[in-house]
């Protein structure tokens, strides 16, 4: 079988590597480092590139696989994650992961956390800004908002459509409240959500499968140098490289109840083939979801093989799952 890869990079938008505003990109080696686990499992890697590389592809009749894997993310869109299944969609072409519809929907934050809250899971309470770039910020509004919602410092800025942490802020006061909002709006010209901070541990689960089928590995954690709880984890720790991904210690209950809200939204998203969901602990300890991510990334050393390698699995064995996942929705043989 040919595995078609999407991908993108910072330099085909002319973005330096290890950019403070955009990184939401495959870093060097990591392209050919998949290429490598495709071919690994028995498979044939087909390096595709970007979007608009795809598109050209299809208009010239040259694109030659089976099924695309696809990992790229795009840029400067409320649709960017959107675009390539809708394009494969479009053009009856197989592919792994999830479909357009799902992708916009987790993508734009805060429709994704109100159909969390309508299946009971808890979320941050938080508010929505809009942006109007007509129109200066209204920080007695903004701060008008969060006392009807009793939130206090410190609080947590992020952009609505945004992922890799990109725009993220712990502020504690209304001057890095107003500086975090100006920062988001300027860059990424979309809402900013501002949320209550959930201080406790940074976890994750990955979910592989589709339907009743889907599953969970065990609960991962984000963790700081030197093994304490990290306090945000921002695009500037995962420039520096200052963290480690370890299995979370977690009491049964609490497992339990990350596995089974994480599975909840995922099935209710209708997510293909592999997704992960990222939760904090509050204060006392209970899971809060921060968000769904249904294309993870599937880089060597991250979350998917970490928790793989819990049960015994290694990575070739859950990739090769993953892409046989969607192979099946197809009806496509190995």
């Amino acid at each position: 079988m040919k595995v078609g890869l999407t991908f993108d990079q910072a330099s085909d938008y002319g973005i330096e590597e290890g950019s403070m505003v955009f990184a939401d990109f495959c870093y060097p080696g990591e392209v050919e480092w998949m290429a490598g686990a495709i071919k690994r499992i028995g498979f044939t890697p087909v390096l595709i590139g970007n979007m608009y590389r795809l598109n050209e592809m299809i208009k010239s009749d040259t694109l030659d696989c089976d099924i695309i894997l696809v990992c790229d993310e795009g840029i400067m869109s409320r649709n960017r994650e959107a675009i390539v299944p809708a394009i494969c969609e479009l053009n009856k072409i197989p592919y792994i992961g999830s479909d357009a519809y799902c992708m916009g929907l987790s993508q734009n934050k805060y429709h994704s956390k109100l159909v969390a809250e309508s299946l009971g899971i808890r979320c941050p309470k938080g508010i929505y800004v809009e942006y109007d770039p007509n129109e200066a910020i209204n920080c007695d509004s903004i701060k008008y908002e969060l006392g009807i919602r009793n939130l206090n410092y410190p609080l947590i800025v992020k952009p609505n459509e945004e992922g890799y942490s990109m725009g993220v802020f712990i502020v504690r006061s209304d001057k890095e409240l107003a500086e975090a909002i100006r920062y988001n709006f300027e860059n990424y010209k979309e809402p900013v959500l501002v949320e209550e901070f959930i201080s406790g541990r940074e976890l994750f689960i990955p979910v592989i499968g589709n339907g009743k089928d889907a599953y969970t590995l065990p609960v991962g954690a984000v963790m700081a140098e030197g093994g304490a709880d990290i306090e945000l984890f921002s695009l500037e720790e995962k420039h520096r490289d200052v963290f480690h991904y370890e299995i979370a210690t977690l009491s049964d209950e609490v497992k339990r109840k990350i596995s089974a809200s994480a599975l909840k939204l995922y099935r209710h998203m209708l997510c293909h083939d592999f997704g992960r969901l990222d939760f904090r602990l509050d204060r006392n300890g209970e899971p809060v979801l921060i968000e769904i991510n249904p294309r993870p990334g599937l880089m060597s050393g991250g979350p998917f093989e970490l928790c793989a390698r819990e049960i015994g699995r290694t990575y070739d064995e859950v990739l090769k799952e993953i892409i046989l996942n969607g192979a099946a929705r197809y009806g496509i043989k190995e």
